[in-house]
């Protein structure tokens, strides 16, 4: 499914590793900008639409807010998530290790952004920084992964993934469907051609993501449908 490319704000620094991770995240949620910052409310990088300094303001002001929170006695176990939904702008926070955050601006009346994507952001943002996965984050324990499914002309029902350079064709074991406030999703538990079972989950916005991402078949298709 191609969605069209929404403008990026001009940036005021150099692209780097976390520029990409960050940029994906807002293509899976519709975030307006996301962000990473550190424990005293310093951005170390963002991507999106929005003005740099508006996003650094952004990131500033909910990473202390966040840190405000996670002191309070009454909240056992202290705060690690933090969502706002408003009738003009929503929000997501999400504590990583070393006091670093996760802060995405999503669009107004947003419900909570997608786990999956958020867990695959916090997880890739962690080793590109160095620093070690918060399992508790976004989707939990589970190693979601973003791919590219291709489907037949019926109901979106895979028939391939995209693996290791080719796609590699499945079969479908069974379907499911998962239903909270503001977002269905439909999952699929499939076979590859070597055994391997897997489950795919297919979002609204059309985006799939992998329970986990399986090893490198041994041998492939070479590409060919």
């Amino acid at each position: 499914m191609n969605r069209p490319r929404r403008s990026l704000a001009v940036r005021d620094q150099a692209v780097s590793a976390f520029s990409g991770t960050l940029m994906r995240l807002c293509d899976a949620t519709a975030a307006r900008g996301a962000a990473l910052v550190d424990g005293g409310g310093e951005t170390v990088d963002y991507a999106g639409s929005l003005d740099p300094f508006e996003i650094r303001v952004v990131a500033a002001e909910w990473r202390l807010l966040l840190g405000v929170l996670a002191e309070q006695p009454s909240l056992s176990g202290g705060t690690t998530e933090l969502f706002y939904r408003g009738t003009k702008r929503s929000f997501a926070v999400v504590s990583m290790q070393d006091g670093y955050a996760l802060v995405v601006d999503l669009p107004r009346s947003s419900f909570r952004p997608s786990p999956r994507a958020i867990a695959e952001a916090v997880r890739t943002l962690a080793v590109e920084a160095g620093l070690p996965n918060n399992p508790s984050a976004g989707g939990g324990r589970e190693n979601w992964t973003r791919l590219d499914v291709r489907c037949d002309a019926h109901r979106w029902r895979p028939t391939a993934i995209w693996l290791s350079g080719g796609w590699q064709p499945i079969d479908v074991l069974g379907r499911f469907s998962e239903s909270e406030p503001g977002r269905r999703s439909v999952g699929y538990r499939i076979r590859l051609p070597q055994g391997t079972e897997l489950t795919l989950v297919r979002e609204p916005m059309g985006i799939w993501y992998v329970d986990e991402l399986p090893a490198a078949p041994a041998t492939t298709n070479g590409g060919k449908a």
